[in-house]
């Protein structure tokens, strides 16, 4: 198979139900899949490695937008709550759109900067629940 690569240049991303991906500067969705410890016994075939939890996130960086019912003004109004949401990776691409859908735990995100300097914030969110389970899900949509 040969090379395939894209830029990133469109999505849709919506937390709650309102749409934000405009905002967005910067997006990451982390698995959160670390090894498993290898533990050793005297047995002859005394190797195994220790299931883990996966943690998954989204971390993202937005300019920050404080007017009523923006992304910043979300965080803040909205903390500790649980909300879904809904990223589309490439959604203008046939055959690559893929989706991730899910309740993340609403945090703040850091306010505040440099004199001068565009306002940006960075937050990384906790996704609850995970891929194993179900009820972190990734699916292919074209």
């Amino acid at each position: 198979m040969g090379v395939n690569h894209r830029r990133l240049k469109l999505i849709t991303f919506t937390i709650g139900g309102t749409s934000f991906e405009c905002q967005l500067n910067s997006w990451t969705m982390d698995p959160g899949s670390d090894d498993g410890d290898r533990q050793y016994t005297y047995c002859p075939n005394g190797t195994f490695v220790e299931e883990t939890d996966d943690e998954p996130s989204l971390e993202l960086k937005f300019f920050s937008d404080w007017r009523s019912g923006g992304i910043s003004d979300y965080l803040w109004s909205h903390p500790n709550e649980e909300a879904e949401f809904v990223l589309d990776h490439h959604p203008d691409i046939p055959g690559e759109h893929v989706r991730w859908t899910g309740k993340l735990l609403i945090k703040p995100a850091p306010a505040g900067g440099d004199v001068r300097e565009t306002e940006m914030t960075e937050v990384t969110l906790q996704v609850l629940g995970n891929v194993a389970d179900g009820t972190l899900k990734y699916e292919r949509v074209s």
